[in-house]
């Protein structure tokens, strides 16, 4: 059997009609996914008696189906997978039961053990004063202080409940050799000191989960109500205080023997969390604006989306879904001498990217704009990652064609909000050049104005794009290997001019004369 890794086990009965070479193809189909046959039997005998007639040509398999995603819905997502096969293999088979098989993982506190060798002896309580007390207590508190700070430690290391834990310590050893007696333990987690049951490794990152969701959701809704006013704030505010409810609830959830703790202390980090997003309310320099909040939402929801879709690929989803997401991060990298949206910058300004010389950070902001201008592209398998991980997704060929469909015409919004920033950015600069004032950046491109003084004569001046007037500022893009790259005041023409013909000098206003400078 291929072993293959996954989250949940479920025990599905299935039922095989048909002779019995698609009996053996059904056991076969089933291994071949990693899920082991348990037991094999006819219809109506042994678990079914009573249960289901007896029928000919059919017969029952108990399946271990072993799937990735949560806990909730596992047996319908099981299902699916089961009838997915079915149908692939040509079989007919049913899902006539399924049960998830809860095997979370207890979280036993861990100690460690320690020598006692080093503690006083108690004095007699007869014989002994005062100072002897008062030094033996001394001695103890030494004593115990050299414990915790790992002095004394024994290598040993065990977990169970308290009970357990010196008991597991001086047990026997293997080969029947005899245990220590003189060893104790300490904790090494609080979670020693908690009453009642255990908790459960799965059902503790699930409740983390979710109040992590309600701790953003309140961060997120505070800075909305702060930059709105009027019916829309009130609505924030108070969706606000319901979700600061919710988390502080799941808080107190997180060791149901002590919810009050639990609850205080959530609610102190999610007010902590929330003046984080908020901001001094006396400087407003250091806080996040309403783009950057949602921003943080929506990147989180892709990282996470992304995370629980790439887990789980098999190599066809990886055919059907990579493609896209890698095409998204190729379109975010560089192209020739500078990134999309210079390329798109210099073909609005009539010039090549390589006639823009862009610094490598610049090139790398650049891209992570790009990387959130294509968000609503990332956003779709991130959604459908997280369907899928709680079992929402029944058709995977249905999905990924919904999903693709969906993909291409955000891809077309996406792709407009790019050249509108790029196109923008030139409608900028040029209006600029024709009111002769400050010339606007764009990811590193500093248009700047400038003279232009030959040093060859004008004749023998190998210019492309037009002849210059010595005598009038120009808009320089800087150099662009052994050319320079100019715009005239109009906006209109681009020239270029060889660098070792001409002298640039930086002009002292844009509407003068370059001939007084």
């Amino acid at each position: 059997m291929p072993h293959r890794r996954f989250d949940r086990r479920v025990m599905a009965l299935l039922e095989v009609r048909g002779g019995e070479h698609d009996q053996t193809e059904a056991k076969a189909a089933c291994e071949a996914r990693g899920w082991p046959v348990v037991e094999d039997l006819p219809r109506g005998e042994g678990v079914s008696a009573g249960v289901l007639t007896p029928a000919a040509g059919s017969r029952l398999l108990w399946v271990e189906v072993r799937l990735f995603g949560a806990a909730r819905r596992a047996e319908r997502g099981a299902a699916w997978r089961v009838q997915r096969m079915a149908r692939k293999s040509r079989l007919e088979v049913y899902v006539r039961r399924a049960e998830v098989l809860d095997h979370d993982r207890e979280l036993l506190p861990e100690w460690q053990a320690h020598t006692i060798a080093h503690r006083p002896a108690v004095p007699d309580r007869t014989d002994a004063g005062a100072s002897q007390w008062r030094a033996y207590r001394w001695a103890r508190t030494l004593a115990r202080l050299t414990e915790h700070a790992g002095w004394r430690d024994a290598g040993i290391a065990v977990t169970g409940t308290p009970s357990e834990a010196r008991r597991l310590a001086r047990m026997p050893r293997e080969g029947g050799a005899a245990g220590r007696r003189d060893l104790d333990v300490r904790a090494r987690d609080g979670r020693a000191r908690t009453p009642g049951s255990l908790s459960r490794e799965d059902d503790l990152n699930g409740r983390l989960s979710v109040l992590s969701v309600w701790m953003v959701a309140t961060a997120w809704l505070a800075v909305l109500a702060r930059d709105n006013a009027g019916v829309t704030r009130l609505v924030t505010v108070c969706l606000a205080l319901l979700t600061f409810g919710a988390a502080v609830w799941c808080g107190g959830r997180l060791a149901p023997e002590r919810p009050r703790p639990g609850a205080v202390v959530t609610g102190l980090v999610v007010l902590f969390a929330v003046s984080l997003w908020l901001g001094d309310p006396f400087n407003s320099t250091y806080r996040l604006s309403s783009p950057q909040a949602l921003l943080i939402v929506v990147g989180t929801v892709v990282a996470v989306g992304l995370w629980l879709l790439v887990r789980q690929w098999t190599l066809g989803e990886w055919l059907t879904w990579g493609g896209p997401i890698l095409a998204t991060l190729v379109v975010s990298s560089l192209v020739a001498a500078g990134s999309v949206l210079h390329a798109f910058y210099a073909d609005g300004l009539a010039l090549s990217p390589g006639d823009l010389e862009v610094a490598g950070i610049w090139q790398v902001i650049a891209a992570v704009e790009l990387v959130s201008l294509c968000a609503p592209l990332l956003l779709v398998p991130a959604c459908y990652g997280l369907a899928k991980h709680h079992h929402y997704v029944r058709s995977a060929s249905f999905g990924g064609l919904t999903a693709v469909v969906i993909l291409l015409a955000l891809g077309a919004l996406a792709l407009q909000q790019i050249m509108g920033s790029a196109s923008q950015a030139v409608g900028e600069v040029k209006a600029a050049a024709e009111e002769r004032g400050e010339l606007p950046s764009y990811f590193g491109v500093r248009p700047a104005w400038t003279c232009v003084r030959p040093v060859v004569p004008r004749d023998e001046l190998a210019s492309r794009g037009g002849r210059i007037d010595p005598d009038h500022p120009y808009v320089s893009f800087g150099m662009a290997g052994a050319d320079v790259v100019l715009m005239d005041a109009e906006g209109e023409n681009s020239l270029k001019l060889p660098a070792k013909q001409v002298r640039l000098v930086p002009a002292d206003a844009p509407y003068e004369s370059c001939a007084r400078s």
